[in-house]
């Protein structure tokens, strides 16, 4: 599986690299949403990852603009809130929690990209 993280925070996306890394998922991070957009649209990930804060706004125009792109590739939210409201309104595919159990997230990657794990 590819995935695309998109996150401006270092200690997050690093954690998040290694354990993906771990389980044999290849990870490759961006730091903004121009660099997620331009990426995701060179390198059509299996999956993308973005932190819901990402920069100084909340990423659903970012979200947005990956769905209305040809063949769209699922993203995962990523949050520290337990509400998922804001996930399902931008046209995520999925939401994960940060702060959960790791294996959490895997079981999240799987249930929207199953062919590629």
């Amino acid at each position: 599986m590819r995935v695309l993280l998109a996150t401006d925070r270092p200690d997050l996306g690093n954690a998040l690299c290694l354990y993906l890394t771990e389980c044999q998922i290849d990870v490759d991070v961006v730091g903004d949403t121009d660099c997620l957009l331009a990426r995701a649209a060179a390198e059509h990930p299996d999956v993308v990852l973005v932190d819901w804060h990402l920069g100084e706004a909340v990423s659903t125009q970012a979200v947005a603009h990956l769905q209305g792109c040809g063949a769209p590739t699922p993203v995962i939210i990523l949050s520290t809130s337990q509400d998922s409201a804001p996930a399902s309104s931008s046209g995520a595919a999925a939401y994960a929690t940060l702060g959960d159990p790791p294996d959490s997230l895997l079981t999240v990657l799987a249930a929207v990209a199953p062919a590629a794990l």
